[in-house]
């Protein structure tokens, strides 16, 4: 028995070339007697004299394989990744006591040998290669069947075996409620979110200009201009949109020519526009646009008490229902705006002062003048850069037999928070009445350049 065990370790534990490199090594040392006594045939007694020998010879052989796996062992812990390596029972068939397995017979009868896409079933192969090899070679140191330790129960069953539950994880849940269970009394408020914004912004810009009395030509001036720009604008994110803005614009300058009054309105307009919206693809929406705009103060001829503008005198009304396209360019939508179109627009034009009805395009006896025609309005604004921002607003109506139009320009350059220049440009045409026919015919200008404060908020 001692024999059998020491040429099981020698061959079974080490590789299988290194095993049979040892096992040559021992059988060229072993002298004639002992060798004959391993031959199957014919299982003789050992001389008291030959034991020591083989004894001696074996547990060399031993050792030198003991200090083979060391070396292996210590080589893979340093080479080999090991954190999560779970240790398997794939080598638990050469370790344990000589056993006939069938899965050796069943690799050698199958045909599969080329398992070189599974690591795994490598390990299994070269398993069963070896006990092969040992059943053909060394027959006589297997001492027992697969079936005689299965029976023995020694070979666990259970662990093959499917789990089967019929009791349903639901139905073991225990019904509860949801409700947090509080000592204090808790108070739920639902608040609906915010719709509207409210971006607004204004301005104050004054110039001054002094020349002496032996200056070529100029006049000491005066010149102070307001503008004031509220919006309210509703946008529900699903379908509906209202916006609404008020543009506040009054500006005067000092005026040696008049003699009646020391400061002459420049800028003298308040407009209001609201749009309001309804989805109907993507940015693309059904729109109803009002636009109303007349004068803030009245404006007197040179030298006179005759008023030749006021308030409401003239005031205009546009009711446009059309369609509005919304539209942003840019990497940063720097340029952003939108364009309301209505293909057949209602306009009002009103004038309160009976002396000031013919000049504005108005029937005498009669105080207002309506038509109707189609009426295109363009909004936009380009952030050139942080410093530079461009705002314009271009509106068109036209009934075929009079055209305005009106293009608001505004360069605003912020120095600081508070502290800006502005450039406001404002080219217009009407040919609606004979008051604006002038020397470039019905084509008006109107610029400024100033430097003042500006907050928005």
């Amino acid at each position: 028995m001692r024999l059998s065990f020491a040429l099981m370790f020698l061959l079974f534990c080490t590789p299988w070339t290194r095993a049979q490199s040892e096992a040559e090594e021992v059988a060229d040392t072993v002298p004639a007697q002992v060798a004959e006594t391993l031959q199957p045939a014919e299982v003789q007694p050992m001389s008291p004299d030959t034991l020591p020998v083989l004894d001696t010879l074996l547990v060399q052989a031993y050792g030198r394989a003991l200090d083979t796996l060391v070396e292996q062992r210590d080589s893979a812990s340093r080479n080999v990744q090991t954190v999560g390596v779970v240790p398997d029972a794939y080598f638990y068939q050469l370790l344990s006591a000589p056993t006939l397995y069938a899965s050796p017979m069943h690799q050698l009868f199958s045909g599969q040998e080329d398992m070189s896409g599974d690591r795994q079933m490598q390990r299994l192969g070269e398993v069963n290669r070896s006990l092969a090899q040992l059943y053909v070679d060394q027959p006589w140191l297997v001492t027992q069947t697969e079936e005689a330790v299965r029976a023995q129960g020694k070979l666990r069953e259970d662990i093959a075996e499917k789990i089967h539950t019929e009791d349903q994880l639901a139905s073991k849940v225990k019904a509860g409620s949801l409700t947090p269970t509080v000592h204090d009394k808790v108070v739920v408020v639902t608040r609906r979110p915010n719709f509207w914004k409210f971006p607004s912004s204004v301005a104050l810009q004054f110039t001054q200009n002094y020349f002496s009395s032996n200056w070529p030509g100029g006049e000491n001036r005066y010149a102070g201009n307001s503008r004031l720009i509220l919006n309210a604008n509703f946008n529900n994110e699903k379908k509906i949109t209202w916006t609404n803005n008020l543009d506040f614009w009054l500006g005067f300058q000092t005026n040696k020519a008049d003699k009646n009054r020391t400061f002459r309105p420049t800028n003298n307009s308040i407009k209001y526009t609201t749009n309001w919206g309804y989805k109907a693809y993507k940015t693309l929406s059904y729109s109803g646009q009002v636009v109303i705009s007349t004068q803030v103060v009245p404006v007197y001829a040179v030298n006179t008490d005759r008023v030749t503008m006021d308030i409401f005198s003239p005031m205009d009304v546009t009711i446009a229902p059309g369609m509005r396209y919304s539209f942003q360019f840019g990497k940063k939508k720097h340029f952003t705006g939108d364009v309301n179109v209505a293909p057949l627009a209602y306009s009002i034009r009103y004038v309160q002062r009976s002396s000031l009805v013919k000049s504005y395009g108005v029937r005498p006896g009669h105080h207002s003048r309506h038509t109707f025609g189609p009426n295109v309005t363009l909004n936009y604004k380009w952030v050139i850069n942080s410093q530079l921002t461009w705002t314009s607003r271009v509106y068109w109506y036209s009934n075929l037999e009079f055209t305005r139009i009106d293009w608001t320009n505004t360069l605003n350059l912020h120095i600081n928070k508070l502290l800006s220049a502005q450039l406001n440009v404002n080219p217009k045409f009407d040919d609606s009445a004979i008051k604006f026919r002038g020397k470039h015919g019905y084509w008006m200008m109107q610029e400024g350049l100033s430097l003042g404060l500006n907050y928005s908020f």
